[in-house]
């Protein structure tokens, strides 16, 4: 059940990133798509910050644990939205 629930989840989260990448697709929808997958990132690092806020009442250490994982998922977040949309992919030819 749990793979049956992944491939769903990694088709539709992988066509969401591709749509929105596409040059073919009006800019309304592309720019929907990214409103999105932002406001899903931000809702799962807005779970975490919040649960190591809990934990830190808890133990200090998981608290301090979880605030470091959120950290890295913010940077690896910010990193992949800027190299997915920001840089200029060079069109390779190949006939």
């Amino acid at each position: 059940m749990d793979f049956i629930i992944e491939l769903i989840f990694e088709i539709l989260f992988d066509g969401l990133l591709e749509i929105s990448k596409s040059n073919r697709v009006p800019k309304f929808i592309r720019y929907l798509l990214i409103i999105i997958i932002l406001l899903f990132f931000i809702l799962v690092i807005g779970f975490i910050f919040i649960a190591s806020i809990l934990a830190f009442k808890e133990s200090i250490i998981a608290g301090i644990l979880l605030i470091i994982i959120d950290l890295f998922l913010i940077i690896g977040t910010i990193s992949k939205f800027r190299k997915e949309y920001f840089t200029k992919k060079k069109n390779y030819n190949i006939k």
